[in-house]
């Protein structure tokens, strides 16, 4: 492994430097670019186009808002919590999220089951899908001694906002000083115009005395949500066309506030986003007509949701991905993981021979003694058990009584006399020491006499208590 090292070391930091410089050349510090021509109106964005302003407002009114974050199909479940709710649209759609036409389906069921939508965009047809709705946008103004950037992320607005109100209402209570912006787009709900026709069938049109085409059927305002097309009991029938607005805010160009009976629900159209916007919906009495939006959706009686799903806030997936999507994170941690995985093969991979495991010693150190004992009386070698007794016991014995190792016995025992009270007589103490020398130098001693120069030996070490 050491061998090793310093290739393992260069890869690792090879990968850290590609990190780093993936991270530096993707990371921006700064907010990306946010205006009126490129807005984000999702309810956690805190730009100038967001709306998170007025969500925040709304959680600390009481009102019980909350985020959807579901495909629009959830919407008609069962068990959808949806069920008699409000739903808020703000448009527009970020590229890559914009409205099919099987959500459009699911929307309109919805509402004609029963729900509550306020769209507020600039372009609703986008969020409604409806051929009804007509939309005369009118070109960006510009301001005098202002330059483009100010204009895009703060728009003018109408100086006589107040002459848009068509008429008293739920929607128009106590918003006298309104500030409705001069990119606010207009409204109208009508069939489309006919295409012109060319050659024969031109021509079989003009002729008189073709018979008249039967009359439409006049719209219902309310669908029965038992009935269909088909027949089928159970599945709501849509309406087929938007019409009979009642206008709230309005001139002769079109509507700015409008909303409909659709089925058994409600549709609201707001044609412009700058009134609930950050950057807007402290300006004049914007505020209230906020307000009277989100109480004509059914007020704190009634759940009210802003949809996030098609600003890319979904729930489907794993939520940390989502939460990093369009950042470096998800890259950073395939490499990191790609690193850890060479690191771990590192440690795993095997540079040497291999060699056997340890193997822990499970003899006790008595076996040994007991064996040794067991040798030397089965040889009678009596001189080689005395020989790993007298030697120890003589120099631990000087060293007590501060002698040298090489002192005589006589001088030993005199000095071992004045220090202790021993049994043994001095003649007693110098046999001992000559029996055990002679024996060491090849005298034969029996077991008891053995025994007996052991005994004595004890005794003098415990008097002198003798590690």
């Amino acid at each position: 492994m050491k061998r090793y090292f310093g290739i393992i070391a260069t890869v690792v930091l090879v990968f850290v430097v590609l990190i780093a410089l993936n991270a530096a050349g993707t990371i921006t510090l700064d907010r990306p670019p946010e205006d009126e021509y490129v807005p984000v109106r999702s309810s956690y964005n805190a730009g100038p186009t967001g709306t998170r302003a007025l969500y925040q407002l709304l959680e600390e009114s009481g009102y019980d808002v909350a985020r959807w974050r579901e495909n629009y199909k959830d919407l008609n479940f069962a068990n959808s919590s949806a069920k008699g709710a409000s739903l808020v649209v703000v448009g527009p759609f970020p590229r890559g999220t914009e409205l099919d036409d099987d959500e459009a389906q699911a929307l309109r069921k919805w509402v004609a089951a029963g729900g509550n939508l306020l769209i507020v965009s600039r372009t609703p047809r986008a969020q409604f899908r409806d051929h009804y709705i007509h939309v005369q946008t009118p070109p960006p103004p510009a301001v005098s001694g202002k330059g483009e950037g100010h204009d895009a992320i703060n728009p003018p607005v109408e100086e006589k906002s107040d002459l848009l109100i068509s008429q008293p209402t739920e929607l128009t209570r106590n918003v006298r000083g309104l500030m409705i912006s001069k990119w606010a787009s207009r409204l109208s709900f009508h069939a489309p115009a006919a295409e012109p026709r060319s050659g024969k069938e031109a021509d079989d049109t003009d002729d008189s005395t073709a018979e008249p085409p039967p009359p439409k059927p006049a719209p219902s305002s309310a669908a029965d949500p038992d009935a269909t097309p088909q027949g089928v009991p159970g599945v709501v029938a849509l309406p087929d066309e938007l019409l009979a607005p009642v206008v709230h805010l309005g001139d002769s160009e079109g509507a700015v506030l409008a909303d409909f009976n659709y089925g058994e629900g409600r549709v609201i159209f707001l044609s412009d986003p700058f009134v609930i916007a950050n950057n807007g919906i402290a300006r004049g009495t914007n505020v209230n007509l906020a307000l009277n939006l989100m109480e004509a959706l059914g007020g704190a009686q009634q759940k009210i949701y802003f949809d996030e799903y098609h600003h890319g806030y979904r729930s489907q997936g794993n939520a940390l991905m989502n939460y990093f999507r369009g950042t470096p994170v998800p890259w950073l941690f395939a490499q990191l993981l790609f690193v850890a995985v060479l690191i771990a093969y590192s440690y795993g991979k095997r540079f040497a021979r291999p060699l056997p495991m340890p193997q822990a010693d499970r003899h006790s150190p008595l076996e040994f003694v007991g064996s040794m004992a067991s040798l030397q009386q089965a040889a009678q070698a009596r001189d080689l058990a005395l020989e790993n007794i007298y030697p120890r016991f003589r120099h631990r014995l000087c060293r007590t009584l501060g002698l040298p190792v090489t002192a005589a016995p006589q001088t030993i025992i005199a000095r071992l006399k004045r220090r202790v009270q021993t049994r043994e007589s001095e003649v007693e103490l110098l046999r001992v020491f000559s029996e055990s020398e002679r024996a060491l130098q090849g005298e034969r001693l029996d077991d008891q006499r053995l025994t007996e120069l052991v005994a004595a030996m004890r005794r003098i070490a415990a008097q002198l208590k003798l590690s």
